[in-house]
C-alpha cells in the first residue's frame, strides 16, 4: 500500500500509521523497566557539583547507575556551612521515607557520604564489589635522631705533669783555673709552662798550672762537684720547648799543691745564684735532648794560696759560665 504518492493521505493510510506508531512506544517502555533516580543537590559556593556527586554515585556502582525494577529513589540533599559543615537528607524509596543528617569536617566529607547513602539505596552489593579496601598505611621507619657531630678529633696531650731522667755533659768557666769537663746527671718534672730539675755534676779534669812566684816546679790541682736547682718557663712548645732559668748551686771546690816541701789538700765549700735558659728538643713521646747554658754569680771566692808564699794562686772571678747538653727519658 502505497499512502505517499504526492496524493493526500486518505483515512485508511492514516490509521495505520497512528496503529505503527502506538506499537513502538509499547515496544520501548517495555524494553525500559528500571527504576528512576531523583536527586537533588544544594550547597554553598565552593562545595561539589551535583554533577561531581553524581559521578561519585556512579564510580561506587562500578561505572553507571542503573536502578532496580521497582526501586524508583528519591533524594534530596542539602548542605549548610555554620560552625561545622552539616548535610540533611531526605530519601524516599520505593514508597518509604527517610531522613538523615551528618556533620563533617567539609563539605567534600558530606558529599561523599551523600553519594554513598544513594549508591548503597541502589544496589549495596555492587558497592561492595567496587569499593576499594582501604589499603594498610605502612608505618613509618623509626627515626633515628642524628648523632651529635663529635667535630675533629681532639689532639693528643701530653700529661700534666712528666718525670724526667737524664744524663749530661758539662763544660763550665770560672769555677776553676780553666775550663773545666764533667759528667752528671739529673731528674726533674715538668709541666705544660714550666720546669724543674735537680742537676749533678762531677768535673773530670786534674787542672794543673805553674806559676811563677812559687818554687821552681811547683804547681796546683784542682777538682770540682756541684749540684745545681733549676726552675724554668716554658715559652715554646711540646716539639721544642725552651725560657729562662733561675739556678741556686752548691758544691765544693778540691786544690792540692804539687812541687814543694809541705802541700795540704784543701776543700772549700762553692755557693753560687744566676740566671741562664734552657731549650729542650723532643725526639719523640719519652725522649729528648736538653740544653743549659747559665751564668753563676759565687756567693763566696776562696782564695787558694802556697803556704808561706804570699801570692795568691787561685780565685774564682766574680762570673763563671756552666753549659751543659745531655739526653732524658720523659715518663
Amino acid at each position: 500500500m502505497n499512502c505517499v504518492n504526492g496524493r493526500p493521505p486518505n483515512i485508511l493510510c492514516a490509521s495505520t500509521v497512528l496503529a505503527l506508531a502506538t506499537l513502538g512506544n509499547a515496544r520501548l517502555v517495555h524494553a525500559d523497566q528500571a527504576g528512576t533516580l531523583t536527586f537533588s543537590w544544594q550547597a554553598p559556593t565552593g562545595c561539589p557539583s551535583r554533577g561531581q556527586v553524581s559521578g561519585e554515585i556512579a564510580r561506587l556502582l562500578g561505572g553507571e547507575i542503573r536502578v532496580p525494577q521497582g526501586g524508583d529513589i528519591t533524594a534530596r540533599a542539602a548542605v549548610e556551612h555554620g560552625l561545622t559543615w552539616s548535610l540533611a537528607m531526605d530519601t524516599e524509596l520505593a514508597g518509604r521515607p527517610g531522613r538523615r543528617s551528618l556533620e563533617a569536617a567539609s563539605c567534600q566529607d558530606l558529599a561523599n557520604a551523600a553519594a554513598l547513602i544513594i549508591a548503597l539505596m541502589i544496589d549495596p552489593d555492587a558497592v561492595a564489589a567496587h569499593a576499594t579496601p582501604p589499603q594498610p598505611v605502612a608505618a613509618p621507619p623509626p627515626v633515628t635522631p642524628p648523632e651529635p657531630d663529635p667535630g675533629p678529633a681532639p689532639k693528643s696531650r701530653p700529661r700534666a705533669v712528666e718525670f724526667l731522667v737524664g744524663i749530661h755533659a758539662a763544660g763550665s768557666y770560672g769555677t776553676l783555673p780553666s775550663i773545666d769537663i764533667g759528667v752528671g746527671g739529673g731528674i726533674g718534672l715538668a709541666g705544660r709552662r714550666w720546669r724543674a730539675e735537680l742537676r749533678g755534676s762531677y768535673g773530670l779534669r786534674r787542672d794543673q798550672k805553674a806559676w811563677a812566684a812559687a818554687p821552681a816546679g811547683a804547681y796546683g790541682q784542682f777538682n770540682f762537684w756541684a749540684v745545681a736547682f733549676a726552675g724554668c718557663f716554658n715559652i715554646g712548645r711540646e716539639s721544642l720547648a725552651f725560657g729562662p732559668c733561675a739556678d741556686a748551686e752548691v758544691g765544693v771546690t778540691s786544690a792540692k799543691g804539687f812541687g814543694v816541701s809541705q802541700s795540704l789538700p784543701a776543700d772549700t765549700l762553692w755557693s753560687a745564684l744566676g740566671a741562664g735558659g734552657y731549650a729542650a728538643i723532643s725526639l719523640g713521646r719519652h725522649l729528648g735532648l736538653p740544653l743549659h747554658l747559665d751564668v753563676l754569680a759565687p756567693l763566696r771566692r776562696s782564695e787558694f794560696v802556697f803556704k808561706n808564699e804570699p801570692k795568691r794562686v787561685f780565685q774564682a772571678p766574680a762570673v763563671g759560665v756552666r753549659m751543659s747538653a745531655g739526653i732524658e727519658l720523659r715518663f
